[in-house]
């Protein structure tokens, strides 16, 4: 004999479904990429850093609560050599570059990851010039933080993205340069710059692709602090990513 079940209690069993359903959400997707490279900066007259440079990278999206927002990471090593018509040279010279940005679509067909996104870039960047170099000058360590605005369009095969400056702060440790009388550190403020970064993507299969890439970035001078500013620079940089998928 068969016993009926009360539509009170299937009520319950279905919304404890969705319920259940709900909550188990799939995870965001991640695609990695290890790359390598060429690096050059400049400060027209000045000085040139110059090198090779590896990068890890990732970008994670489909994120249950906000399956638009897409979440980057790039952390770049190089060893680059430093040449000066005033200073002499360096060798070894140890950089690291990260970069963190976080975009939603502008206008995109986001299934396929195609189309115009706009968000927020946080870069890092650490020279490591400590030493003597030819000329027996003293060297020291270099940081900046950059606050960006980029933008990026993606298509079937290229991929462009621009940003525009909001705020740096740039430090140079001057006190680790052994100079008499001893020089002071100092933090300078840079508001002018640009960059502009062009990949092609070529796709393998479902979850692998090389990306050969050119990336230009461009600073103004900085304000004046204790006599000291950071000048106009220029930086260079190409190379190919291998981005994959693990799911």
């Amino acid at each position: 004999m068969h016993q009926k079940i009360s539509p009170y209690v299937l009520s319950f069993l279905v919304t404890l479904s969705y319920a259940v359903q709900a909550q188990v959400a799939p995870p965001p997707l991640v695609q990695w990429g290890i790359s390598a490279g060429l690096n050059q900066y400049k400060e027209p007259g000045l000085m040139q850093l110059q090198g090779p440079e590896v990068g890890f990278h990732a970008r994670a999206y489909n994120f249950a609560p906000m399956p638009q927002l897409h979440l980057e990471g790039d952390v770049l090593l190089g060893q680059q050599r430093y040449t000066s018509t005033s200073t002499g040279s360096m060798s070894g010279v140890h950089n690291i570059e990260t970069r963190w940005r976080g975009l939603m679509p502008v206008w995109a067909n986001t299934p396929n990851q195609r189309g115009l996104f706009a968000g927020i870039g946080i870069h890092t960047l650490w020279n490591d010039l400590r030493g003597s170099s030819s000329t027996g000058s003293g060297g020291y360590e270099r940081s900046a933080t950059p606050l960006w605005l980029p933008v990026r369009w993606v298509g079937n095969f290229w991929e462009v993205e621009a940003g525009v400056l909001v705020y740096g702060r740039h430090t140079s440790k001057l006190s680790q340069a052994n100079t008499t009388p001893p020089s002071q550190d100092v933090v300078n403020t840079q508001r002018k710059g640009a960059y502009l970064q062009s990949k092609l993507n070529i796709q393998l299969d479902s979850k692998n692709a090389l990306s050969p890439y050119l990336r230009y970035t461009g600073l103004g001078d900085s304000d004046i602090v204790n006599n000291a500013y950071e000048p106009t620079s220029r930086r260079w940089q190409a190379g190919v990513v291998w981005e994959f998928m693990t799911l």
